[in-house]
């Protein structure tokens, strides 16, 4: 009689342990799925983080008084500017002395050949380090030559 009832104590609490440990393994395997999903979208809000264009020279939508000397593009991450046209305010392309190297930087000189005054509009793309292609375009108005 004893050694049943002693039989039955350690049955149910050896049960009782296997159900807390079942119930802490569930709570356990919950929050590792929770920790990978949040790390999931960590990693893909920055790897699909669009670059931007964060400031220009001539800057966007100015008026400048003279011709500028050159271009000047600066973006918020390291990329690689893949093409870079000027167009003018017929969008006819305005030849530029740019050639595409695959060096990742956040700034870009470009030079600009002699421009009459009138309004021209700036188009990019670049290459992030994820192989992700970015467009944009801006414009700028020359008001004089001088």
């Amino acid at each position: 009689m004893f050694s049943l009832f002693l039989h039955n104590y350690l049955m149910n609490c050896w049960f009782k342990e296997d159900e807390e440990m079942k119930l802490f393994q569930n709570k356990m395997s919950a929050l590792r799925n929770v920790l990978v999903a949040a790390m999931m979208i960590v990693a893909t809000t920055t790897t699909f983080a669009h670059v931007s264009l964060v400031s220009a020279i001539p800057a966007v939508n100015a008026s400048v008084l003279s011709q500028p000397k050159n271009l000047t593009l600066n973006f918020g991450a390291e990329v690689m500017l893949m093409n870079v046209k000027l167009l003018d305010a017929q969008r006819r392309d305005v030849p530029l002395k740019y050639e595409v190297t695959h060096d990742l930087k956040k700034s870009f000189n470009v030079d600009l050949p002699k421009l009459k005054k009138g309004k021209y509009t700036v188009v990019w793309t670049t290459m992030g380090k994820d192989g992700h292609n970015m467009n944009g375009e801006y414009s700028f108005t020359i008001k004089s030559t001088k």
